[in-house]
């Protein structure tokens, strides 16, 4: 069954990679659905979670490529996806 929620707090991690490169990355939950199911360790009601994560990146200008569509190409094409 569906559960109602409500979202206290949504924070992002926060890791430094060797090269420099900062990643932000940050679940958010779109549902939650308690089963009728219970860990048989704990007797804890099993939750299923929905959820969507989301990434941001900053890269250092150094280690940056050109995208695709600027490497090879005419100015202004861009890269045929599907």
């Amino acid at each position: 069954m569906d559960v109602d929620f409500e979202t206290i707090k949504e924070d992002w991690n926060e890791y430094t990679l060797e090269d420099g490169t900062v990643l932000k990355f940050k679940t958010v939950v779109s549902s939650i659905i308690r089963t009728e199911d219970y860990d048989p360790m704990t007797g804890d009601p099993v939750y299923h979670v929905r959820s969507t994560n989301i990434l941001r990146v900053k890269v250092k200008p150094e280690i940056k490529r050109l995208p695709a569509a600027r490497k090879h190409g005419k100015a202004g094409e861009g890269v045929e996806v599907g």
